[in-house]
């Protein structure tokens, strides 16, 4: 699907400043503390370095199992996608400011969000739009119920160990989902009280983007 998307984006007009945009450095960003925050949270997010997902995973792994191996296969396949993924981004972004009118640092500037922006905008271009839109959002959801079960997997196994209540998975794991699926109603609540405000603020605050 990203290897569709990045031939479709090089095609489109304007689509080389974009792409001259993004790999063209600033040197003067290099002075900016929020430039290595966010570079930092990337690292940290994109590798789990410090999250209990790496370790819960691996101790499912066999005794001489050959980490380095597949950690520099992970490592690498993990930048190399996140090269492609900026350059579907910037070359459709090339496009858009051209047919806005605008600086591409304009359009740019929608920050987490702009993948819900760049990619449809792509996905609108191709024939049979309506066939790719549908495989994309699936994409992004497989991706993000790929990352929860990591995720889910790192507190379950820790508390089990823990514990020592390895027999009592399904329990424990069905009242992980009910409490999360609690938690996350308050993010898409209409509703604007005072402690659903409060949730937001401290997750917006605290949490690594992702």
């Amino acid at each position: 699907m990203l290897l569709i998307l990045l031939v479709r984006g090089v095609t489109l007009p304007n689509a080389i400043d974009g792409i001259k945009y993004y790999l063209y450095p600033d040197f003067n960003r290099l002075a900016d503390a929020q430039v290595w925050l966010d570079a930092g949270t990337q690292v940290l997010y994109s590798f789990a370095i410090g999250f209990s997902m790496v370790t819960s995973l691996g101790s499912y792994n066999d005794y001489n199992y050959n980490c380095y191996k597949y950690t520099i296969i992970i490592m690498s396949t993990s930048v190399a996608v996140s090269f492609i993924s900026g350059l579907v981004i910037f070359s459709v972004l090339g496009f858009m400011a051209k047919e806005q009118g605008v600086d591409i640092a304009t359009v740019a500037d929608h920050g987490p969000g702009l993948v819900f922006v760049v990619y449809p905008r792509a996905v609108t271009m191709m024939p049979l739009p309506g066939l790719w839109a549908v495989l994309f959002f699936i994409t992004l959801l497989l991706l993000g119920i790929d990352s929860e079960f990591a995720s889910v997997e790192g507190v379950i196994k820790s508390v089990l160990d823990r514990l020592e209540m390895q027999h009592h998975r399904l329990p424990f794991l069905t009242g992980i989902g009910i409490i999360s699926f609690g938690i996350g109603l308050t993010m898409v609540t209409q509703e604007q009280t005072s402690s659903t405000m409060l949730w937001r603020t401290c997750l917006d605050f605290a949490s690594i983007p992702g």
